[in-house]
């Protein structure tokens, strides 16, 4: 790790310094980083308000409760106000509009790009007691330049989800979702990494960062097999209706949708693709400038205890940073390698990472949605 007193002293002036000491007991505690975070947590009843976080559906007071329960019994005065993503970009609009939360959750493939934006700070782990129960490649991947701006928490995999009854593959590859026999039957995930699918089909090395002859390639396949696609998803509750309909027979799906279609009784396979999935990795942020750093520590302290993961992992069928979690179901369990502390890594899967160019993939995407 860098400088952890950037990440966490840095962002206290004299005042709240003084205030720490006092809180402690005593001005003692300006004498270390180990007594200014015992400081830190008696300090914790000054911070008022409820803590804003903005998150997905389904992981605030819509069902994810259990993530927070923790959080909740330490702070009943200071319970979570939710706000929902649809995705990283609608947050990042929400921020830039106005909104102030104190957390949110982008996923892995934009931990660069918040660290580097002025948006975020980097979270002191002294605090973060569970840390140490989470996956190490996890935690790492959550680091820039030596500070740890994301928290990992949820993980899965983009793969695919097939009816073994309806489908036959001519290989464990991406080209399924690119079938010309299964027209009309076909469901893609609505996000430019619909681009870094197609580039890791056609062989590309860095489908990340495509030049612009690689980007044409990716969009020209995407654009002629377009024609097969009868669902473009952004909501999961949409292609569980599909699918169990048996409007969908396959589709670019999250463990998730394999737990609700095995629930449903539907006999399909969650194929990981020769090619490799793409891992990643949910990276809980805390905004710069928040009022609430110390509620927000224990919020996401909570959500990385084994209890909430457990919970996560039983519930929603993801995977969960804490490897001591194991959940009940032993098919989730070899589904998601659980045991394999770098299932989300090489050479098992690819690791969700940044896009340099991620305004021109986005551009090219709404591209072919629109062909």
């Amino acid at each position: 790790m860098g400088s952890e007193q950037e990440g966490t002293g840095g962002r206290f002036d004299r005042q709240t310094l003084l205030k720490l000491a006092a809180a402690a007991g005593g001005a003692g505690v300006l004498g270390g980083r180990t007594a200014v975070a015992d400081a830190m947590r008696a300090f914790s009843a000054a911070e008022s308000g409820r803590l804003r976080v903005l998150d997905w559906a389904g992981y605030g007071n819509d069902g994810g409760q259990s993530m927070f329960a923790q959080y909740v019994k330490q702070h009943p005065a200071n319970k979570p106000q939710f706000t929902y993503m649809t995705n990283e970009s609608d947050a990042l609009a929400k921020i830039h509009a106005g909104l102030k939360p104190d957390i949110f959750r982008p996923y892995v493939g934009w931990v660069k790009y918040f660290a580097t934006s002025g948006l975020v700070q980097p979270w002191d782990t002294s605090l973060i007691p569970n840390l140490k129960h989470l996956n190490r490649f996890m935690v790492k991947a959550g680091q820039h330049n030596g500070q740890q701006y994301g928290i990992p928490d949820d993980w899965g995999f983009d793969a695919i989800l097939y009816r073994t009854d309806k489908v036959k593959p001519k290989a464990k590859s991406w080209s399924l979702i690119f079938d010309d026999r299964y027209k009309g039957k076909i469901a893609w995930f609505d996000d430019l990494n619909m681009l870094t699918v197609a580039g890791l089909y056609l062989g590309f090395k860095d489908p990340w960062n495509q030049s612009d002859a690689e980007l044409s390639k990716s969009q020209q396949l995407l654009a002629a097999k377009k024609k097969n696609v009868r669902l473009i998803w952004s909501s999961e509750t949409n292609l569980w209706e599909a699918f169990g309909s048996g409007d969908i027979w396959i589709a670019y799906a999250w463990p998730n949708d394999w737990v609700q279609m095995k629930k449903k009784g539907l006999p399909v396979v969650y194929m990981r693709p020769k090619e490799k999935p793409i891992a990643w990795v949910g990276m809980l942020m805390l905004l710069k400038g928040s009022p609430r750093t110390h509620l927000a520590h224990d919020y996401v302290n909570a959500w990385s205890s084994t209890a909430s993961a457990k919970w996560l992992e039983d519930n929603y069928g993801y995977g969960h940073a804490n490897t001591v979690a194991r959940p009940s179901s032993s098919d989730l369990l070899q589904a998601l390698q659980l045991t394999n502390l770098k299932a989300v890594t090489e050479p098992n899967a690819h690791l969700d990472r940044d896009i340099p160019r991620r305004a021109v993939y986005a551009r090219r995407w709404e591209q072919v949605k629109a062909s």
